[in-house]
């Protein structure tokens, strides 16, 4: 069974930072000015209370009261955040947290081919989608009312060893009725399947989009 992502949780998670996240077009543009201070936009993976790896392999620290919300260990997290002077240790840019919120993640599952035909496949209005390290992250609108949805990304099992791995996002809408849009990010880790990044292997990300129906998006990880 593939991840099912607590669309309630979700958002509970992202209305409250409805002025964080509706400043971005996409996480790709991580360098704002509006003349009063300088700060980037990044989904991140927490090593600690107070410290984050970015996705270009860049550690962050945030001093403990500039932090206001505390993460586990592997998760991953949208950061807001402003570079400060760097401190004396070396050990990572000093910064202070402007605003953050948890991603939900997930892994690739493996079904057959059969299996993934089968699944649901309901359309998002997409923003974005981009490879950060081993994370698949995804922006993205749907449309919501009051049911969970379940989401994830799959593989077929027999086709591991191809030159390009294809990847199927589904989406099932268990039947919600029709509501408002919703917002959220997604990341998926990819490690378990492809192992560590950095053989330029090709992989395929199948996504029923709004718009533009049925999309492949192409990436080497």
């Amino acid at each position: 069974m593939y991840r099912i992502f607590n669309i309630t949780k979700i958002l509970k998670l992202y209305i409250p930072g409805i002025i964080l996240v509706s400043i971005l077009s996409a996480c790709e543009d991580k360098n704002v000015d509006y003349g009063l201070d300088v700060y980037y936009v990044e989904i991140a993976t927490a090593q600690s209370s107070n410290e984050f790896l970015l996705d270009n392999g860049k550690t962050i620290v945030a001093t403990p009261d500039e932090n206001k919300k505390t993460y586990a260990t592997g998760d991953r997290v949208l950061l807001n955040y402003t570079l400060l002077p760097s401190n004396a240790s070396g050990d990572g840019d000093n910064v202070r947290i402007n605003g953050s919120a948890k991603v939900p993640l997930g892994k690739i599952m493996l079904k057959s081919d059969s299996a993934i035909r089968s699944e649901a496949k309901e359309p998002i209005l997409l923003e974005s989608v981009w490879l950060g390290s081993r994370y698949l992250n995804m922006q993205f609108y749907f449309n919501y009312m009051s049911e969970k949805h379940t989401m994830g990304l799959l593989a077929d099992s027999a086709r591991l060893k191809g030159d390009t791995l294809r990847l199927y996002f589904v989406h099932n809408t268990n039947n919600d009725p029709p509501g408002y849009p919703a917002h959220s990010y997604l990341s998926f880790d990819l490690k378990d399947v492809l192992g560590e990044p950095g053989k330029a292997r090709p992989i395929s990300v199948q996504i029923n989009t709004t718009y533009y129906g049925t999309k492949n998006y192409e990436f080497e990880y």
